[in-house]
């Protein structure tokens, strides 16, 4: 079976914490690995995810923490961290609701 890792960096402007953290983490750059296997029995190629890591540095070792990446989409988009390229005030003001329309449909209180 082929597998594939891909990495990119997420930066947090605020302190956060995600489900399985120890303890909250402080500001920065995170490096986030997603492994991803192909499904062979398909006429085109398909990639399935099969796990996502963050990495934590800590007391100069790396740890690498399995996550959920659409808790990680949903923290990112509290944080604000990411780029609002060329969004007017008004689709940035939708952009912070429809974040709060997502916690309030996941349970989750503001």
């Amino acid at each position: 079976m082929t597998t594939r890792t891909t990495t990119k960096q997420v930066t947090f402007r605020r302190p956060f914490v995600l489900t399985g953290f120890e303890a909250v983490q402080v500001a920065g750059t995170y490096t986030v690995e997603t492994d991803e296997e192909m499904i062979d029995a398909l006429s085109c190629p398909v990639w399935r995810r099969t796990g996502t890591t963050l990495h934590l540095h800590r007391a100069g070792a790396t740890e690498f923490v399995p996550i959920d990446p659409e808790e990680l989409s949903r923290a990112l988009l509290r944080d604000g961290a990411q780029p609002e390229i060329g969004l007017d005030t008004a689709t940035r003001r939708k952009s912070k609701r429809d974040v709060r329309d997502v916690d309030r449909a996941l349970g989750k209180r503001s």
